[in-house]
């Protein structure tokens, strides 16, 4: 049995359902895959959970905004990295803070420090990885350590893995996604009568969407996205700004049924298309009417698909994985447990 040593940095929705998931699945972590994790600090902006000890995860997972208080494990102002630092080499970080798309902070400075550490991340903030994803991946290589980021490409949706395990050997051609759950649940409703403003009052009155929904129905959102996976399966090094943005907030419901009525649909699509000749690949964002014949077409609700269109392979598309903090926790999941299994198969 493999004790793996976890630092949880955030622990708002989605950190605490990646500890739910621990408490829900622990006895067959170690019954089918052999691993005991034990989370040993939760850091949040002020400071730290963290005796030494592995932390109670029942405990953990009841949450509230107020354990701090006379809390014997609550470490105010202790950092994260200083933690990890001390604890030594062989953890995995579990990031799940809101970070900055501007700085990528403090994800940025959490992951930097915990790969110089020689500790393995699993990351579902996409700032730090926006930011700085080529001089992240290089550290991990440096200290012989692992970095995955499913979780930050579109929570339970297999992205990254099928580009870079699934499709090995082939020669990737373009990738399409319909990549933000809310957007797509908004032009879902309108595609059905409802104005913009109707459909995002529904969202925002199911949870589905935000109080401020601007970086969803914008699109940044789904340029992040789009960014992350064609950074991580073509090796290259793109930026937020090579990525041309437009949002669903300026689309009328009349423009939304008149495709529907045509028998299309329309949606928030990302692309990324190579360039001529070698040149740059083009990265954009933007709501499209799709044909019945496009692979994306049926991905309605708060449904995500992405589509790789390849050499050898045809296009291969994969549609699905809930929307929800627990798909992204289930993705920091998957990526604990597949850099563990890498690890034992080089040992």
């Amino acid at each position: 049995m493999l004790k793996v040593p976890l630092v949880v940095t955030g622990f708002g929705h989605v950190g605490r359902a990646f500890v739910s998931l621990l408490r829900d699945k622990g006895e067959e972590l170690r019954r089918r895959y052999g691993l005991e994790p034990e989370v040993l600090a939760v850091a949040r902006a002020e400071g730290c959970f963290h005796t030494g000890a592995p932390l109670d995860v029942r405990h953990l997972s009841r949450g509230g905004d107020d354990w701090t208080a006379g809390n014997p494990a609550w470490r105010e102002g202790q950092r994260a990295t200083d933690v990890i630092a001390g604890l030594g080499p062989g953890g995995t970080l579990v990031e799940c803070t809101v970070s900055n798309l501007r700085t990528g902070e403090p994800g940025l400075s959490y992951i930097s420090g915990a790969l110089r550490s020689g500790w393995n991340a699993v990351v579902a903030s996409k700032g730090a990885l926006v930011v700085g994803l080529p001089e992240l991946r290089a550290l991990a290589a440096a200290n012989g350590v692992g970095l995955r980021f499913s979780g930050a490409t579109a929570a339970a949706l297999p992205t990254i893995d099928v580009g870079l395990v699934s499709l090995a050997g082939t020669r990737i051609e373009g990738i399409q996604g319909v990549l933000n759950g809310t957007s797509n649940y908004i032009l879902t409703r309108m595609g059905e009568g409802l104005a913009y403003e109707e459909a995002l009052k529904e969202a925002q009155d199911k949870g589905i969407a935000e109080p401020d929904p601007s970086h969803d129905v914008g699109g940044w959102d789904t340029a992040c996205k789009i960014l992350l996976i064609t950074n991580a399966c073509l090796d290259v090094a793109y930026v937020l700004a090579d990525v041309h943005v437009r949002g669903i907030d300026g689309l009328t419901g009349e423009f939304v049924r008149t495709a529907r009525s045509e028998g299309r649909t329309v949606k928030l699509l990302a692309t990324a298309a190579p360039g001529r000749k070698g040149e740059r690949w083009s990265l954009d964002v933007r709501p499209s009417v799709l044909e019945p014949t496009h692979p994306l077409y049926h991905v309605d609700g708060t449904e995500k698909g992405i589509s790789f269109y390849t050499d050898s392979m045809g296009t291969v598309t994969v549609t699905g994985g809930r929307s929800n903090p627990r798909g992204a926790a289930a993705a920091l999941l998957k990526d604990l447990i597949n850099i563990h299994r890498r690890e034992r198969a080089s040992a």
